[in-house]
């Protein structure tokens, strides 16, 4: 039904209602391009709204906007014991994009520290399994399992993980000083 018809015909008609009270009720919301705004009245989620104009009749209106682009977070260098006993220091890059805001704001508390706490229990679960070495040689393939690790997880709470991707493989300084001198010609 249309509300605002109904209500400009009631205060042409001169049906009793002040214009001033009818505006008070008429809520203009707008959502931009690449995100999705989230309706509530009085605090209960009514609704998705995407990108556009959009105009609601009654009280106890708001929305939340939310980011659907895509984005990255980085999940900075921590320390893990290989399967053979070596520190490494890992540092990993999640390409992610809210795939259900509803979810994404409902279910948790905050999702993007969520995800940042799924890589980088991955991390610590896949490092951990490998010796050095083999890390080493399959870095790119390390990404694979980590996405592997992390993505259903974080489609229980509305994020689409795109890729997992370890952004640095450090060895600890006497490891990598006697690595380097091993592929030293002689």
């Amino acid at each position: 039904m249309n509300y605002e018809i109904i209500i400009a015909v009631l205060v042409i008609a001169g049906g009793g209602i002040a214009p001033a009270a009818v505006w008070k009720f008429r809520h203009v919301f707008y959502v931009p391009e690449g995100q999705a705004g989230l309706v509530y009245q009085h605090g209960l989620f009514v609704r998705r709204n995407n990108v556009g104009r959009h105009v609601v009749w009654g009280s106890g209106w708001t929305i939340k906007l939310v980011d659907l682009r895509k984005a990255a977070l980085l999940v900075p260098g921590q320390d893990i014991l290989t399967a053979d006993s070596v520190g490494l220091k890992v540092s990993v890059l999640v390409a992610y994009q809210v795939a259900d805001p509803a979810k994404a704001l409902h279910e948790t508390q905050d999702w993007t520290s969520d995800v940042h706490n799924l890589a980088q229990l991955a991390s610590r679960t896949v490092i951990s399994c490998a010796p050095i070495e083999t890390l080493l040689a399959q870095k790119m393939e390390i990404g694979a399992q980590l996405l592997a690790r992390v993505q259903p997880q974080a489609a229980k709470i509305g994020i689409n993980v795109l890729s997992v991707e370890v952004k640095d493989l450090m060895l600890p300084p006497d490891r990598e000083r006697a690595h380097g001198e091993s592929d030293r010609p002689k």
